[in-house]
């Protein structure tokens, strides 16, 4: 017959939930929470210039009906020109 190796104790938390009695995590001892030092991350966060250009466009939420809605997909694909600029052409009336 094959021999199981014994549990391990079940796990204990405090009141607030945390976990009490930790010696290691994964065969690893922890370490004293008195001699450890804390280091700020020095990688990542924002950057000065990072991220999309502004075009100069605000973006606009509209209510068209299906048939309007239709014509202005079906003339971008057409056109080959974003949704946006169909709506932003016939807007202007150009």
């Amino acid at each position: 017959m094959k021999k199981h190796p014994p549990k391990p104790d079940a796990p204990r938390f405090d009141a607030e939930g945390y976990q009490i009695d930790m010696r290691d995590i994964n065969g690893e001892a922890l370490p004293q929470p008195g001699k450890v030092e804390f280091k700020p991350f020095t990688h990542g966060g924002a950057r000065a210039g990072a991220g999309r250009k502004k075009s100069g466009r605000q973006p606009v939420r509209l209510r068209l009906s299906t048939t309007t809605l239709a014509r202005l997909r079906a003339r971008a694909l057409a056109e080959h020109k974003p949704l946006s600029d169909i709506a932003e052409e016939r807007l202007a009336g150009i």
